[in-house]
């Protein structure tokens, strides 16, 4: 064949695009498994930072995956519904929580993860949280004592809040650790806990919103109290036992 023809050229570049998808392919393929991996014990990372403090060692991508198995979570991570009610077959860690919220609110039929961690003989309950910021959607995790009303620890995350204001949400662990020990009821009426500016009143337990970023402290005053709403049956079930 003449190489200086146009079939040959045709034909060069069609196979080596063959060869090199062929190569993609099988790397992508031995991959896998490592990638997967990688966003499990991503997600552990964070559904352990609600309870950090509570824990010897600070989790991180590295240690996640250690922690989470000494603390026998996968054996001890469930789903509820609305009604606080037990999901059977219904994996808690492969729950997409962005499709359980509309518009910032829990839907009728979410499905919604528990994730139960027993940390020096006390058990802790780490639920999910979703919501809009400034400029992007913002989630994260609250953990709760095992009467159903005290928090023990929490951990945010956002898409794009401002550098240095509404990602301080995530960037400054001074923010999150104001709400261990906030409470969820007061006088048994569900209040949640509020983000505002220092000395502006509240019906319920409250922390200080970050100075600059108002959109964002609403945006996550929002989230937990529409969040926590769609644990409600499951929070008075712990207050019931």
């Amino acid at each position: 064949m003449n190489r200086n023809s146009n079939s040959y050229t045709v034909i060069y570049a069609a196979v080596l695009t063959a060869i090199v998808a062929v190569l993609l392919a099988l790397a992508a393929l031995g991959l896998k498994d490592q990638q997967k991996k990688n966003t499990d014990n991503e997600k552990k990372m964070q559904v352990l930072a609600a309870v950090a403090s509570h824990l010897t060692q600070e989790p991180n991508l590295q240690n996640a995956g250690e922690i989470w198995a000494s603390l026998n979570m996968d054996d001890n991570k469930f789903t509820v519904n609305g009604k606080g009610e037990v999901l059977d077959n219904v994996d808690p860690f492969e729950i997409d929580i962005k499709n359980q919220f509309s518009q910032g609110k829990v839907i009728a039929d979410a499905q919604l993860p528990v994730f139960k961690a027993n940390i020096d003989g006390k058990d802790y309950y780490i639920l999910a949280l979703f919501g809009n910021g400034l400029w992007d959607v913002i989630s994260g995790y609250m953990s709760v004592e095992a009467d159903g009303n005290t928090v023990a620890g929490a951990t945010f995350d956002h898409k794009g809040e401002t550098a240095g204001l509404g990602a301080k949400i995530k960037d400054d662990p001074a923010f999150a650790a104001q709400f261990a020990g906030k409470h969820i009821f007061r006088d048994g009426q569900f209040t949640s806990v509020a983000v505002l500016k220092k000395g502006k009143a509240s019906e319920g337990d409250k922390v200080d919103a970050i100075t600059g970023a108002t959109m964002t402290s609403n945006g996550v005053s929002d989230m937990i109290k529409n969040s926590l709403e769609g644990y409600l049956p499951f929070l008075q079930s712990l207050q019931n036992k």
